[in-house]
């Protein structure tokens, strides 16, 4: 396992710190655009409904794509143990989708 310096953490953080960010602002406003688009008289050429859901989907990958990010930020650094438990959680994630979507 390679020791990692002071900085490479708070990096990592600061990365994901940023990508949330980015991501929820996102999904807020694709759900507020579909919320309001009927205000405007938009929902028929737009489709307001599409805009909320995928805004929903959107928020609801967020953690998904914040262990994505993990494991390949720990493959760059080196950092194997690390990369193969975010692997691990990432693979179990994607498992439970798969098999949840097929479920009676």
């Amino acid at each position: 396992m390679k020791v990692s310096s002071s900085s490479s953490p708070e990096r990592l953080n600061s990365h994901l710190a940023r990508l949330l960010a980015a991501g929820t602002w996102a999904s807020c406003s694709l759900i507020m655009i579909g919320m309001l688009s009927p205000e405007f008289g938009l929902s028929q050429r737009l489709g307001g409904a599409h805009f909320v859901s995928t805004g929903i989907v959107l928020l609801i990958m967020l953690p998904t794509v914040r262990v994505a990010t993990m494991a390949v930020w720990f493959l760059i650094n080196a950092d194997r143990d690390f990369a193969l438990v975010a692997a691990l959680v990432l693979a179990i994630i994607v498992a439970s989708t798969l098999f949840g979507a097929n479920a009676p």
